[in-house]
């Protein structure tokens, strides 16, 4: 178990290794959490505590050596690809999407666009939409819906229809169109997207 101190001196070094790109020494890392320079032999107890406990590592011999064992919890699966304009085939695809510093989520996934329905929503083909698993979405969510079974589609939804489920696209050249209630499984809900190029 983690130590408040030691995961004070954890994330003094997890700053500065992004701020300054390297580990910082021992007397910087106390004076950095606001203890004596002279308790060096603390801030090594914990920084092998911190290596026991798998947070850190040694990377070499030598001076500024301690390195960040990288947490992969929290990357998304990235199971497949979604239409943004015709329905496409929903295929299941075991790569995942490093996340870790922008969600926590574990019922978050995400989904690589393909099409152009989207636009109008700043949804490009290319982009990665972090959706959130659900099966409910309320009026005007932006859904990942799969349609008989087989069709995933991310659109507009709506529920104004009686006994229909209307997926609205957001763009001119694609028409809205409606499906019995039954036809359509919502798989998730949008809640952002990231754009990798």
């Amino acid at each position: 178990m983690v130590t408040p101190l030691q995961n004070k001196i954890y994330e003094y070094i997890h700053e500065h290794m992004n701020r300054e790109g390297y580990s910082p020494s021992l007397t910087e890392i106390a004076r950095g959490i606001g203890i004596s320079p002279k308790s060096v032999s603390l801030v090594s107890r914990s920084i092998h505590a911190l290596v026991n406990a798998g947070r850190l590592k040694f990377d070499k011999k030598g001076y500024r050596n301690i390195q960040l064992v990288h947490d992969n919890s929290f990357t998304l699966p990235l199971i497949g690809r979604i239409a943004a304009g015709v329905p496409i085939e929903a295929i299941e695809d075991q790569r995942t999407v490093d996340l870790q510093s922008l969600l926590k989520d574990p019922d978050h996934f995400a989904l690589e666009v393909k099409g152009d329905s989207m636009v109008e929503e700043g949804i490009l083909e290319g982009d990665y939409v972090i959706c959130r698993h659900t099966e409910q979405a309320r009026e005007g969510d932006i859904v990942v819906a799969l349609i008989d079974g087989m069709e995933a589609t991310l659109k507009r939804v709506s529920f104004q229809v009686n006994e229909r489920v209307t997926l609205i696209p957001a763009n001119p050249a694609f028409k809205p169109k409606a499906y019995l209630s039954q036809r359509v499984q919502i798989q998730g809900v949008y809640v952002g997207l990231l754009r990798l190029k």
